[in-house]
């Protein structure tokens, strides 16, 4: 057990009612019972604040506490309640370890392969020639790790994967179940009979530290040069990255999105589930792609929000949204105008007619 008064510290928070309540759990705030602590971050949630049974709650620090009439014995406010609140599931729910320390006595590591300190590597695993793995690296069952990979500090790649020759990855990366890093780009030229010839695919796959890598995610080696994913960017499952393109820093990639070769992408770009970015063009920093978006050209805005197909500045795709939803209604007007038109025509006919030249 740890009291509210401890959370808050470790939080750096401040403490509104009891610091001295014991907590046993984190829970959801609509579903916390006594004992558990919870947080507020949406402000769709704040409804359940005088309505939960949680005994504390992690809130921020611009809740107007004025207008609930009822408060639990006891919140702590933040300035971030959502990282908060990560931070507090890390404290009741530390990482068990997943596999011993050592090698496992099935694995194959070369001999000519240098292995950090603190390591973890488990059942089946193969590490190929003259690669090179950090220190507090864990390497779970089922993964192989070509010639000449090298791997930095304190990794987690879980069962499955494969880290194809001279790969690089950075320190801190984790790599979820079924990736591949460094498979062959997606290259064949045309021959005049209509068959293609497979392009030699002679680059490598760079991913630089506090990556994370989801589940069955491909992450293709360059034809030439390097696919790179740079520092702090996190991909969902089954998201694909074709050869030579390069990722900044801090992005994020949601479910069976996909980008094509070359493609340059910027910092901070949001991009959401099953987008399909085409190759040869340039994303601005900070551009944010709905899910489902088709983006066709270069994204140069910087900020700016993209969706549709193909995708259009938000603003825009939505007012064409809005006319396409009316769209039936307008053709009924239309049919009845195109109806009435020959009518007009005539009695606009028979008034000149009348008048006589």
């Amino acid at each position: 057990m740890i009291t509210v008064r401890e959370i808050a510290s470790l939080l750096e928070g401040d403490i509104v009612g009891n610091g001295e309540l014991e907590l046993l759990r984190v829970a959801k705030i609509e579903e916390a019972m006594p004992g558990d602590l919870t947080f507020l971050s949406n402000p769709k949630y704040e409804k359940y604040l005088g309505s939960t049974e949680a005994t504390a709650v992690i809130i921020g620090r611009s809740v107007d506490l004025s207008k609930h009439s009822k408060l639990l014995p006891s919140l702590i406010q933040v300035a971030d309640p959502y990282a908060s609140f990560v931070v507090a599931i890390q404290k009741f729910n530390p990482q068990p370890a997943l596999i011993p320390k050592g090698i496992h006595p099935t694995a194959v590591v070369h001999s000519s392969s240098v292995i950090g300190k603190n390591h973890a590597i488990g059942a089946h695993v193969v590490v190929g020639e003259k690669c090179v793995i950090g220190d507090n690296v864990t390497i779970l069952p089922g993964t192989v790790i070509g010639n000449g990979v090298r791997i930095g500090d304190d990794c987690l790649i879980y069962s499955n994967v494969s880290v194809r020759e001279s790969c690089i990855i950075g320190h801190r990366v984790i790599i979820q179940p079924g990736a591949v890093i460094g498979g062959d780009g997606f290259g064949f030229a045309p021959k005049k009979d209509g068959s293609y010839q497979k392009i030699p695919q002679l680059g490598i796959v760079v991913i630089e530290d506090d990556v994370e890598v989801g589940a069955n995610t491909c992450i293709d080696r360059a034809t030439m040069g390097e696919t790179r994913i740079k520092h702090g960017t996190k991909l969902d499952n089954l998201v694909q990255i074709a050869h030579n393109v390069t990722v900044g820093e801090d992005v994020v990639m949601a479910g069976s999105s996909g980008i094509a070769g070359s493609t340059k992408v910027g910092n901070n770009v949001m991009i959401g589930g099953n987008a399909a970015i085409t190759g040869h063009v340039t994303i601005a920093d900070k551009v944010s792609i709905a899910g489902h978006s088709g983006v066709s050209k270069s994204l140069t805005k910087e900020g700016e929000t993209y969706f549709g197909y193909p995708a259009k500045e938000a603003g825009r795709a939505r007012r064409i949204e809005g006319a396409l939803r009316q769209l039936p209604e307008f053709l009924v007007t239309i049919r009845e105008m195109d109806n009435r038109l020959p009518k007009l025509e005539k009695v606009i006919q028979e008034l000149k007619n009348h008048k006589g030249p």
